[in-house]
């Protein structure tokens, strides 16, 4: 659709089997095993240590002493940073990874399926007009007389504005790919499960952060000047296979490079502002992708899914469905 609508330390536990079972001082855990896990756990919560930690850290199975323990060396040697309430640990010792955020909801979930609708560009009476839209034009979009229809603008109204509709007979059932936002799937899930606005609202933003981790959600464009219709899925129903391919290399970009992103800009911004999320949304982004791949960015927004990922991972601090909250590190500096 290509029209405007206004995109650490990594340890992996292995069980073996088939061995002799070791005796009890060798399955004890090692000093080394725990700062590696540790240092994972620390990098999918932006590789700070804040007021939560503890609490998550416990919740993890983690010594919530021995976190306070291990932030104090690090700062002793300098591979941390204090900001404010929050230990900032350096990339050399800590890389902050997409966080790993645990939705109540699926894509398949009732109230998800019910905000589904068609990824397609509908253009009003005006807008026709304004782009000087043909019959041939907007077949070209894929529209058809009946989606005009469904919008209600009727094939009297088109041949008003010099669209023959007859044209757009030719009706193609599409599959429905664009998700309803954060608010829309929060309204949907006060109807249905009786959840106050708050639940609601912090489930459909895990809800889409987990599905931009799982490669199953894409905000993409790979134009800067055209803004995605929203969060869409990554079925391959939904792009063509060029669109698709550059959407599998966008999100390679994503995991790789989530803590780039975020550092890049938390360097540069201050906490007091809402700065973060613009810096990170638009030419930024785009400035950085092409500084690490070397190449302009195949997908434009990807600044989008960085800030949806912290959003859900809860790196706003009083976000709500009426307002984005307050960044925190490593976001930005205090």
């Amino acid at each position: 659709m290509k029209r405007p609508a206004l995109k650490c330390v990594m340890v992996t536990w292995l069980l073996l089997g088939g061995m002799l079972p070791a005796a009890a001082e060798d399955r004890a855990s090692t000093p080394e095993m725990d700062t590696n896990a540790l240092l994972t756990f620390l990098g999918g919560d932006g590789c700070v240590i804040g007021p939560h930690s503890a609490g998550a850290a416990t919740a993890a199975g983690f010594d919530g002493d021995a976190l306070t323990a291990f932030g104090a060396r690090l700062l002793a040697d300098g591979s941390a940073e204090k900001q404010g309430d929050w230990t900032v640990l350096g990339p050399e010792v800590c890389t902050i990874r997409f966080p790993d955020v645990t939705s109540e909801l699926t894509l398949n979930s009732p109230e998800v399926q019910d905000t589904l609708r068609l990824n397609l560009y509908v253009p009003s009476l005006d807008d026709i007009q304004w782009l000087n839209e043909t019959a041939d034009t907007l077949r070209a979009l894929g529209v058809s007389l009946r989606h005009f229809e469904e919008q209600g603008i009727t094939a009297q109204e088109l041949r008003a504005v010099g669209v023959d509709p007859d044209a757009l007979a030719e009706y193609m059932e599409r599959p429905r790919c664009l998700l309803g936002g954060a608010s829309e799937i929060a309204s949907e899930l006060q109807q249905t499960r009786g959840w106050s606005q708050d639940r609601s609202f912090r489930a459909a933003v895990a809800l889409i952060a987990s599905g931009l981790k799982q490669g199953e959600l894409t905000f993409f464009s790979d134009d800067i000047l055209v803004t995605p219709p929203g969060y869409v899925l990554t079925a391959p129903a939904c792009w063509t296979p060029e669109e698709q391919a550059a959407i599998t290399s966008s999100h390679a970009m994503l995991e790789q490079h989530f803590g780039m992103f975020v550092r890049a800009r938390g360097a540069e911004t201050s906490c007091d502002t809402f700065d973060v999320s613009d810096a990170l949304m638009g030419r930024e982004a785009h400035l950085l992708w092409k500084e690490l791949a070397g190449e302009a960015p195949e997908n434009a927004w990807i600044g989008i899914e960085v800030i949806s990922g912290a959003l859900g991972a809860g790196w706003f601090e009083g976000a709500s469905i009426a307002d984005r909250g307050t960044p925190r590190p490593p976001l930005c500096r205090l």
